[in-house]
């Protein structure tokens, strides 16, 4: 009996560990998350993406609790490695949320990783924009475009692009940096906008192909940081709009000039979002708190300051202040930029274009 007893004990251990017995649909308990907030963990959340550590801090604050100052983990980790490591760590979980491009949230429900739970915030969201079961909401948009080291073209006399069409012509060869469509959320969804720029839809991706096969030549080695584009290895790299406002006012700090483009012949609105990890169930309160939290009027204008646009004011369900998007772009630059329906967007059918169709390899 003692032998059984410490057997049912050890499965019963297991099933908390794993989120089996956890009541996730339940409002979260404050009381709980005040303690978890000292030791939660996030994935892919460094302090300067997207303004989650002011987020983070603003939140703290208004629940008055103590959270962790390390709560940083996996801060250059891709969402599919996010996503695996929810699935890989469920039995030892190591973070509650984690931020993955939109285009991978079926991915995170294939894989059963996400929680049956959304926040009373997701209300004001529509379907597409949050999980159909939970687990899942979208929090800001991003815009791909490019910045560009103005200093070092001029010193080559070369003129600013100010088109993804500008991008392939010759004197911007081996100049320009891009990840990988299919594995980044951010260089699958500039793809996307190449495609449509170029003249394609979302059910057909042969106009941006051959656009792309032409850029491949005009790729740099590496997608470029901030050290490369300041030294002129990489001088133009294509990131998302906040990203870009980010580094070009690091540059200007270092007497750099750089110039952020919204690509004229059209970009489109890519939604990022925070999933939960069904797993945590230790630090479950806390997580649903947030989730929630990212979705309010405050917590939409905490992004919107770092000039990452939130989903809320994109949709027209929020007003934001003047001094909210005081790091705004101006708003003429997003003439041709565009909301598209990213459930027809296919990551495993993108990498497979990018790969075999464009001919860009592994």
């Amino acid at each position: 009996m003692r032998r059984f007893a410490l057997a049912m004990a050890a499965t019963l251990a297991l099933a908390a560990c794993s989120g089996s017995t956890a009541d996730w649909k339940a409002p979260p308990d404050v009381a709980k998350a005040k303690e978890q907030a000292k030791t939660f963990a996030t994935y892919g959340m460094p302090n300067d993406w997207a303004n989650y550590g002011e987020s983070i801090a603003a939140f703290c604050a208004k629940y008055g609790f103590e959270c962790n100052p390390n709560r940083s983990l996996g801060e250059d980790m891709s969402s599919a490695e996010e996503i695996a490591a929810f699935d890989a760590e469920k039995n030892n979980p190591k973070a509650i949320v984690a931020d993955i491009g939109i285009l991978f949230a079926g991915q995170a429900e294939a894989k059963g990783v996400l929680p049956e739970y959304l926040p009373p915030n997701a209300a004001k969201l529509p379907a597409i924009m949050k999980g159909k079961n939970g687990g899942w909401v979208a929090t800001f948009v991003g815009v791909p475009g490019f910045v560009v080291n103005v200093d070092f073209l001029t010193s080559k006399n070369i003129p600013v692009p100010r088109t993804w069409a500008d991008l392939v012509k010759p004197e911007y060869k081996g100049l320009v940096g891009f990840g990988k469509p299919g594995s980044s959320g951010t260089a699958t969804m500039a793809f996307v906008a190449m495609n449509l720029a170029a003249g394609g839809t979302l059910d057909d991706y042969a106009k941006g192909i051959a656009y792309a096969k032409q850029l491949l030549v005009n790729l740099a080695s590496a997608e470029g940081n901030a050290d490369t584009f300041e030294k002129g290895e990489v001088p133009i790299q294509i990131k998302y709009d906040f990203n870009l406002i980010a580094l070009a006012n690091k540059m200007k700090a270092k007497s750099v000039a750089a110039e952020v483009v919204i690509p004229a012949d059209g970009s489109i609105y890519a939604p990022s979002a925070l999933i939960l990890n069904k797993y945590d169930v230790a630090h479950m309160d806390l997580g649903k708190l947030f989730v929630d939290w990212v979705l309010s009027d405050e917590g939409q204008a905490i992004f919107a300051k770092f000039g990452a646009r939130p989903v809320r004011a994109v949709i027209g369900d929020l007003t934001l202040s003047a001094d909210a998007k005081a790091g705004w772009l101006p708003d003429d630059l997003y003439a041709k930029v565009q909301q598209v329906d990213t459930s027809k967007i296919d990551i495993v059918g993108i990498a497979d274009i990018w790969q075999n169709q464009v001919g860009a390899g592994g």
